[in-house]
């Protein structure tokens, strides 16, 4: 890959890589509360105290931000001020999650009696509802701003004084391996380029076999699903707004950017404009550092019912058929999503599960996206002159 330029824009993609260590061990988390038969006391300790070391790095992440990144942006940028207040208001509502999710954790690993796994999934709720949007408002929003305001040799440095320097060999090593955890050879190369060469030595070779057993104590048989893609699922959601408002902004899937956590644009294909069987659309997709584009086709437009499938082709020879119903229910709307691999690529799915580890599990961000599809609809369906056909 190369060093970056010191004096040209910050490359901020290094912010992107942690932000999805976060949200992988997270789902990780997920996955174990909700597993039958429970965890046993040893992996039920190692988790609570994995996420109690989550939190606190989370927590410094946010104080290095404020107390030392986001004022150097704002001195220079003064137009960013707006953005800037959003990313502290931010943190002041997160830390409390936080708080509440550390605490949690900690009951967990004392016991698993009384409900405690339960209050946990509870406070990962919490935290998910706070933590997820700010992350990707960060991603989307705030890094562009820190790359077109700063230097690259001015975020190492901040980086280096705040983030590195004030910690010890021992935990850089069990940072730098769980933010490598499942990286791509590009983010991976990215990763440890960002050490000089002897410590590099060090930190990748001299802790990895602590980590992997650290790995293994925490997520027990979730590690070998890291080479498989989720090849089904199905995530429903009961929303506050009339069906007929939801079903205005799924049949236009121009908005799908608006409200999913992946893709961030469509475009209609071959003069189509609207939602009807046969219709292509391309939509541009981003996770994490990662962008792609696909083509879809449009293969029932029914009322209150859209499929779609992605279109294979000889380089990306993989299909996905994609499925969401609305159904009528007491004070709103029930959307119901499904998707199924209806073509496979066996060669590449290892490929799509390391550059993109969220698709190994998709399920809590697609409920994310329902929810935030429901909320669009509901502040649609209050502005008069719609633009939607």
């Amino acid at each position: 890959m190369g060093k970056t330029d010191p004096n040209g824009p910050a490359d901020t993609r290094l912010m992107g890589i942690i932000h999805e260590a976060l949200r992988r061990d997270l789902r990780r988390t997920r996955t174990v509360l909700i597993s039958t038969p429970p965890p046993g006391d040893d992996q039920r300790e190692a988790i609570a105290e994995h996420l109690g070391w989550m939190m606190r790095f989370l927590h410094a992440h946010h104080t290095t931000e404020d107390q030392g990144l986001y004022p150097m942006v704002r001195a220079r940028n003064p137009a960013a001020a707006a953005l800037l207040d959003q990313m502290h208001s931010d943190h002041e509502v997160i830390a409390p999650a936080i708080g509440r999710f550390d605490a949690a954790a900690a009951s967990y690993g004392r016991s698993n009696t009384g409900g405690d796994a339960e209050r946990l999934l509870v406070a990962l709720d919490d935290l998910e509802e706070h933590l997820l949007p700010h992350l990707r408002r960060e991603e989307d929003e705030m890094m562009p701003v820190v790359s077109s305001t700063i230097t690259d040799g001015e975020l190492r440095r901040w980086d280096e004084e705040q983030n590195i320097k004030p910690k010890s060999l021992g935990e850089l090593g069990r940072e730098g391996h769980w933010i490598l955890d499942g990286l791509g050879p590009e983010e991976r190369d990215l990763v440890v380029h960002l050490v000089p060469s002897v410590p590099r030595f060090v930190l990748v070779y001299g802790f990895a076999r602590a980590y992997r057993r650290h790995l293994a104590a925490c997520w027990g048989d979730q590690s070998p699903v890291r080479c498989r893609v989720q090849k089904e699922g199905q995530t429903q959601v009961t929303v506050d707004a009339d069906p007929d408002a939801v079903w205005d902004v799924v049949r236009d899937v121009t908005r799908v950017g608006e409200w999913s956590h992946e893709c961030r644009g469509v475009k209609w294909l071959d003069g189509a404009t609207e939602a009807v069987p046969g219709a292509r659309f391309r939509g541009r997709n981003r996770a994490g550092i990662v962008r792609w584009g696909r083509v879809c086709e449009v293969i029932e437009a029914s009322p209150r019912e859209l499929a779609w499938r992605v279109v294979p082709t000889v380089m990306y020879p993989d299909s996905t058929e994609w499925r969401i119903r609305l159904h009528e229910a007491e004070g709103g709307t029930r959307i119901e999503q499904t998707f199924k691999v209806v073509k496979g690529a066996k060669l590449l799915e290892p490929v799509y599960a390391t550059m993109i580890p969220a698709h190994r599990d998709r399920t809590h961000a697609l409920v994310e996206d329902l929810r935030r599809l429901g909320a669009l609809a509901a502040r649609t369906s209050r502005t008069p002159d719609s633009t939607l056909s």
